[in-house]
């Protein structure tokens, strides 16, 4: 049994991905250091934070996903290696009691946990985007984060988002030191910082580690925010329901098209802003109470508020423009996909095939630049390729007609004919010369 577990717990939109994208691409060497990095599948680790948040949504998946908790804590158990890394933000909506459940599962381990959290400020507008991928209609303007009070399930709210009270209940039967809280860096002048805290916080001391992932900007600009709003109050059957809504409007529509369409920042009503000032104020204070290991400065999840609009001053003309440049990149990928020969995903379906199918459009749309340069690289070289060729061929008939030449003037005197070796030579010298 491994000596150490480090649980990253989360919170949402606060670099997770980029963390579980490092922890990936250096599993192999991780595990040389004595470092498991569990769950070979993310898809498990979703299942699991769901088994454990007890998500009445398990009913309608397969036994596999039921019992992903249970395998990833067999994981744990079985490793001889010091310590193992297991992260999923959505673990931090649990119960105290379901954190309870979890622990106990864990009984024998040195459990660590730990809490990255970045400015509340900007995780406001974060949480609403989160929330449009699954049909939200409501605008930025008139939308507060569920509270805490709104259960396991309230992934995107205060529940999940403020530091201070994932804190709580995952640190309540754990001494102090060992709940790490890891602050996203302020200033994004260091792409590793974040990482460095994070290393810090796990005891991960492996120098020479692979640091430069490709991160997912998965976040929408103001203007295809607010188009995306828009399209969820049209959306009726059958895009309905969780993994419908993922299918189509998170997956195709939002990371697969609006994404790219779009940069432009998304500001906060006052009252939003002085909601997240005022948690922020009493999460640094309580954390700092609590004694919990901080990495990092905490005064960097103090709300801030950036220059900017909110969704609801976007203009019809600016919806227009982004909604036809949203429809011919739809064209784009319907027309892969059917030259592709991709056919719907049916809802029995393995779940992971389902991202896969869907994500092959969006890869190729996504690396086309990169792949178009590479296409004409290749063109370029075969052109080369296909001209010396023809240098080649030229190069072996004169090779060849050359042969027959120094053939008639080495035969015997009597037996060679002048004329034809004449007209040998002057072929010869015309053609091949």
């Amino acid at each position: 049994m491994t000596q150490r577990l480090y649980l990253h717990v989360g919170a949402p939109k606060s670099g997770t991905t980029y963390l579980q994208q490092v922890l990936e691409a250096n599993r192999a060497r991780l595990a040389s250091d004595g470092v498991l990095v569990v769950g070979e599948r993310h898809l498990d680790r979703i299942h699991a934070a769901m088994v454990v948040r007890e998500d009445p949504r398990l009913d309608h998946l397969p036994e596999r996903a039921r019992t992903s908790w249970r395998r990833l804590v067999e994981q744990v158990t079985a490793w001889r290696g010091e310590s193992a890394v297991l992260s999923y933000e959505l673990f931090a909506g649990a119960s105290a009691e379901q954190v309870a459940a979890a622990l106990a599962d864990l009984a024998g381990i040195e459990v660590h946990v730990v809490i990255t959290a970045r400015d509340l400020g900007s995780a406001v507008p974060s949480a609403w985007q989160e929330r449009l991928k699954f049909a939200l209609t409501t605008p930025l303007e008139r939308w507060k984060p569920r509270p805490e009070s709104a259960g396991a399930r309230a992934e995107w709210g205060w529940r999940t988002m403020d530091p201070a009270g994932v804190a709580a209940r995952w640190g309540a039967g754990l001494p102090p030191e060992r709940v790490h809280v890891v602050t996203v860096p302020r200033s994004a002048a260091d792409d590793h910082e974040l990482w460095r805290r994070f290393a810090a916080a796990c005891r991960i001391d492996a120098p020479g580690l692979q640091l430069d992932v490709e991160r997912a900007n998965a976040s929408l600009g103001l203007v295809a925010a607010e188009l995306l709003r828009r399209v969820n109050e049209k959306v009726r059957e059958p895009i309905t329901g969780n993994r419908e809504q993922a299918r189509w409007l998170r997956d195709t529509l939002a990371h697969g098209v609006l994404v790219d369409l779009d940069r432009e920042p998304i500001g906060l009503t006052d009252r939003q802003f002085a909601d997240a000032s005022s948690r922020s104020t009493e999460a640094v204070a309580a954390l700092r109470e609590a004694g919990y290991t901080v990495h990092g400065d905490l005064d960097d999840i103090v709300a801030t508020r950036r220059e900017a609009r909110t969704p609801g001053q976007a203009t019809d003309t600016e919806l227009l423009a982004v909604a036809v440049e949203a429809i011919v990149r739809l064209l784009e990928l319907v027309r892969e996909r059917t030259l592709a020969g991709g056919a719907a995903v049916s809802p029995e379906a393995e779940e992971g095939s389902r991202l896969a199918v869907l994500g092959k459009g969006v890869v190729r749309r996504v690396t086309a630049p990169r792949v178009d340069a590479r296409a004409e690289d290749l063109r370029a070289r075969v052109a080369e390729l296909e001209a010396e060729v023809a240098r080649s061929r030229a190069l072996h008939l004169r090779v060849a007609e050359l042969t027959d030449v120094v053939t008639e003037l080495l035969m015997p005197p009597r037996s060679t004919d002048g004329r034809v070796v004449a007209k040998a030579l002057n072929t010869y010298r015309s053609e091949s010369l």
